[in-house]
């Protein structure tokens, strides 16, 4: 399960760079909501913590199974350095911007909409997709 999980970031992998992404924790502020977790990934990513901004995709993660301690590590060693080469390439994140949470009527499923703004004057619009299980928001890698 945690290999299609890995199959799919890859290929999502640009969207969640941007968006991640996405979200985030506590700590960073707003709690457990769409949008604070998207705010925590892409805050750590600004400030270079590409690691760390993995980390909080990775907890925030929807899936079944719970990867091991192992598999957790390769993941977030694997995608980090892929997140770190991308934004290097644009020169960075200058800034960004939650431009919308939008949560369904049913309270299950919502979207997050994000501006990225990169050193090299760059912009880009993603939108994230979560969904709330056991009370908790988990990004949706689902269609």
């Amino acid at each position: 399960m945690f290999n299609l999980i890995l199959k799919e970031m890859k290929r999502v992998f640009s969207f969640l760079v941007v968006a991640v992404i996405v979200v985030f924790t506590a700590s960073c502020g707003g709690g457990n909501t769409p949008a604070s977790i998207e705010k925590a990934m892409l805050s750590q990513m600004q400030k270079g913590n590409y690691k760390k901004a993995v980390e909080i995709m990775a907890e925030n993660l929807d899936g079944d199974e719970t990867p091991s301690a192992e598999e957790k590590a390769q993941f977030v060693e694997a995608f980090s350095e892929k997140a770190r080469k991308s934004d290097e390439e644009e020169g960075g994140i200058k800034s960004f911007e939650i431009t919308e949470e939008k949560i369904s009527e049913d309270g299950l499923s919502a979207t997050v909409s994000s501006k990225v703004v990169y050193g090299n004057g760059k912009e880009t619009t993603t939108t994230s997709k979560y969904v709330k299980k056991d009370g908790k928001w988990k990004l949706s890698l689902g269609k």
